[in-house]
């Protein structure tokens, strides 16, 4: 297993980064440290941490501070395994930040190069979670997303609590037939929470697993200007799971994408959309009702083609380039009828 270096030294909020002779994170500002974490260790908010080993493990409890900075080298990222935790809670006022080494905004200018390096989506990998009962709170994600990874934060094991976090300025995008977005729960556990998050100017915001619901508390575009959302403004559905329990899906802000697969509802599961909701079908795309299952909707719900740019924006990212058209989803088969359901909220599918 690989171990990481991490460079250690004075935290400035303006200014260059200034070194400090200290490997315990405790009482300096920039910290160099040489072992995963092993024991239970805090991060300290008067420290700003670099991660340049592109294999940095959490192997034990984690717990990062209100204000504390992390700052990433070119496609370096940290793996929270099975025996780690995380436990990331900052605060309005003070968030905890992970951003990139060239990003001078937070902590300076860390790898005192001046002006001569600027941040951009994709400078640092992720953050992979494969445990169980990590918590991500008030937590800035900057520039992440790079090498094949696309997430920033992905999420593949167990449950997260992920609230009020910002995610911006990070890569997200489509490896092979999955997309990933910037914040990446498409292998996350069932009760997973995903509330009061800001996703904007990234390339793709958010994927779920189709088992998680989601409310309608997370912001998918810049607080402070409603026209800067995202490339592909929409949350990527990954079909891990049949539907076997009480789903409900409630964002209206962005559409729900159904990628490439059958998606079941299997009975006594049941998936409910909250009025004003769109799911949208990349092509050979379906969404099947099991015997036994539930699809609840109304006049106010619409299913149609991932080109569909008049219901939910442009969720594909291409401009005018495409145009919907009949047949570009399969639609939505009823198991027990053996039929596909028409409706007029049902548009361009196969039927």
């Amino acid at each position: 297993m690989k171990r990481l270096f991490l460079f250690i030294g004075m935290m400035t909020l303006i200014g260059s980064c200034k070194k400090e002779n200290n490997n315990n994170g405790v009482g300096g500002n920039l910290v160099y440290i040489t072992n995963d974490i092993t024991v239970p260790t805090t991060w300290y908010a008067d420290s700003i941490y670099i991660i340049n080993d592109h294999d940095f493990w959490v192997e034990n409890t984690l717990t990062i501070q209100p204000g504390t900075i992390i700052k990433f080298t070119s496609n370096y990222h940290m793996v929270v395994d099975k025996s780690g935790t995380v436990m990331a809670q900052g605060t309005a006022e003070k968030p905890i930040v992970f951003t990139s080494i060239k990003d001078d905004s937070y902590g300076g200018d860390c790898n005192k190069d001046g002006a001569a390096s600027q941040p951009s989506p994709g400078d640092w990998q992720n953050i992979s979670v494969t445990s169980n009962g990590n918590i991500f709170s008030y937590c800035k994600f900057m520039y992440g997303g790079g090498s094949s990874y696309f997430s920033t934060l992905e999420i593949t094991g167990g449950n997260a609590t992920i609230t009020h976090c910002t995610f911006t300025k990070n890569k997200g995008g489509k490896a092979g037939s999955i997309y990933s977005g910037a914040l990446d729960a498409g292998n996350a556990g069932d009760q997973t929470l995903i509330q009061h998050n800001v996703f904007y100017n990234n390339n793709l915001p958010l994927s779920l697993s189709s088992v998680i619901s989601l409310d309608n508390t997370n912001l998918f575009h810049d607080p402070a200007n409603a026209a800067a959302g995202n490339t592909m403004n929409g949350i990527f559905i990954y079909d891990i799971d049949e539907i076997r329990k009480a789903v409900s899906w409630e964002e209206t802000e962005v559409p729900f994408v159904i990628n490439d697969v059958d998606l079941w509802i299997e009975s006594p599961g049941s998936l409910t959309l909250a009025p004003n909701v769109i799911v949208k079908f990349t092509p050979e795309s379906r969404l099947v009702i099991g015997t036994g299952a539930t699809l609840s909707y109304n006049a106010t719900n619409y299913f149609t083609s991932f080109k569909d740019d008049s219901h939910g924006g442009d969720t594909n990212g291409d401009g005018n380039a495409t145009s919907p058209s009949d047949g570009d989803w399969l639609g939505i088969w009823d198991d027990a009828t053996s039929t596909y359901l028409s409706a007029a909220g049902i548009l361009y599918d196969n039927n």
